[in-house]
């Protein structure tokens, strides 16, 4: 925990050490008595990986929540939050807006939590997937309706009563583009010498689905490699069944996708309406193809900076 710069945004709190102590505390007020909130962010910048701590509450949970932000929005004070207890639940993964939390799952009575007791809470972050573990158990995995983008990782608290987090561990992937093309020539040039360089490039690890190995179903691995990612790349050129039904799988989900195809392609009508990147079989076009993609890939980046 010493390896990282913190700034308290919110309450009081004390750093020891390997330890964040959050003090709790409750206000009275014409609406009634409110608990104390703390807010600590990292320098350490997250978006996909692990974040681990064991948490304790010191007196009490019942009015008591606690976890980790897993992405901060300097521009806005907006941030994303795993957490234990908040809102009645065990677990809850939640947006704060600026005025109001918009929960996104939760599973579990905060009724579980006992006071003076160290949980070891794990989330971790691929994409849109997130998934939560409380003592090595899972108890929630989500997919989410956007990206965690990449943002500044911290702490956040609530309650009447102090909150401990102790060894806290922040392990950071690379974020992952899924590719979804024909396996033959002219597309396996095209993934090896345009898509994985240019997306390397802007900080990408890439997977296409024939690189995974392993025992299961082809299928299973397919959609957790699409929910894992944080972007979709996808070649309409040859009418595939597979791929066509990829890239519904990976628009249902709302996974920012990029398609493209060769310009002679006259695009089925489902996929008509959608923005493509057209690419020329040539020299010349390989350089066109690697700008237009870069393009695109440092577009979707921006968006994610506006959640």
């Amino acid at each position: 925990m010493g390896k990282f710069r913190w700034v308290s945004l919110l309450g009081e709190h004390n750093l020891d050490g390997e330890e964040i102590v959050i003090r709790g505390g409750t206000t009275n007020t014409d609406r009634g008595e409110n608990y104390n909130v703390g807010q600590i962010v990292s320098d350490q910048y997250f978006g996909g990986g692990n974040m681990s701590a064991k948490i304790r509450f010191e007196q009490s949970c019942e009015h008591s929540s606690a976890g980790f932000i897993l992405y901060y929005h300097a521009s806005t004070g907006g941030f994303v939050a795993a957490t234990l207890g908040a809102g009645g639940s065990l677990c809850t993964i939640a947006t704060w807006g600026g005025q109001q939390w918009t929960t996104h799952a939760a599973r579990g009575p905060a009724t579980h939590l006992q006071p003076d007791t160290e949980y070891q809470f794990d989330v971790t972050v691929r994409g849109s997937k997130v998934i939560a573990s409380l003592d090595g158990v899972s108890i929630l995995t989500t997919d989410l309706s956007f990206v965690i983008p990449k943002g500044q990782a911290g702490v956040w608290a609530l309650g009447p009563d102090d909150v401990r987090f102790m060894d806290l561990a922040i392990e950071v992937e690379a974020p992952k583009i899924f590719v979804v093309m024909q396996f033959t020539a002219p597309y396996n040039e095209l993934y090896n010498d345009v898509i994985t360089p240019v997306c390397n490039g802007l900080g990408f690890d890439v997977v296409r689905a024939d690189d995974v190995t392993g025992p299961g179903l082809i299928i299973a691995d397919i959609t957790r490699q699409i929910s894992e990612s944080a972007a979709v790349i996808a070649d309409i050129t040859p009418d595939n069944p597979n791929v066509f039904w990829e890239v519904g799988y990976a628009h249902a989900l709302q996974k920012p996708t990029v398609l493209v195809a060769e310009r002679e392609r006259n695009l089925p009508f489902d996929v008509s309406p959608f923005r493509t990147l057209f690419y020329e079989n040539t020299i010349a076009g390989k350089a066109r193809i690697e700008d237009g993609l870069r393009q695109h890939i440092e577009a979707i980046q921006q968006q994610w900076q506006a959640v």
